[in-house]
């Protein structure tokens, strides 16, 4: 009877170890969760933007040194870009998978963020030429960290209006 209630106090703080291990070895894998979002002013009472919501999922305080909305193609497009040109260089997997602009997030130094903390990032877009309009169709959000890790968001379909082949024939409609 003793033997059978001290195999399973045991048994269960063996599967309540391993359940906090394993959040554990989840936290140091992937410390911050990021979201992206899009808001538009279709009134426009305020100018367009793009959203990041980063929260910290570990049990450290994490630095966060850059966030970044950045324009993007679809999978789709890599995917065939990469069975068109199967031994494309390893130094241009960028130039496939991101287009030209860069929106930055995060302006004077570094953020910290506290164990369970989320900060809401956002940049807003001007479009006064249209070399500021995307020239992909998607966006995603990287955030880096101050160990040099790199995470990004899942890629967002962009409103049409932003996109610098919408804002190119606005010009030439202009003439």
């Amino acid at each position: 009877m003793l033997e059978g209630i001290i195999a399973t106090f045991a048994g269960l703080g063996g599967v309540i170890g391993a359940i906090f291990a394993v959040r554990r070895i989840y936290g140091l894998l992937l410390p911050i969760n990021v979201s992206a979002g899009v808001r538009v002013h279709l009134d426009k009472s305020a100018k367009d933007e793009i959203l990041a919501t980063v929260t910290n999922r570990s049990s450290e305080a994490v630095y966060l040194i850059k966030c970044r909305g950045r324009s993007a193609n679809p999978l789709s497009y890599i995917f065939k870009t990469h069975l068109r040109h199967p031994f494309i260089k390893p130094r241009l997997y960028k130039n496939v998978r991101f287009g030209a602009p860069v929106y930055e997030m995060i302006d004077s130094g570094p953020l910290r963020l506290e164990p369970g903390q989320p900060v809401s990032l956002s940049h807003q877009l001007s479009f006064d030429l249209p070399i500021f309009a995307f020239t992909n169709t998607m966006v995603q959000v990287e955030v880096v960290l101050s160990n040099g890790r790199v995470f990004r968001s899942r890629r967002l379909k962009i409103p049409a209006h932003w996109h610098v082949a919408k804002h190119l024939k606005r010009s030439q409609k202009s003439k």
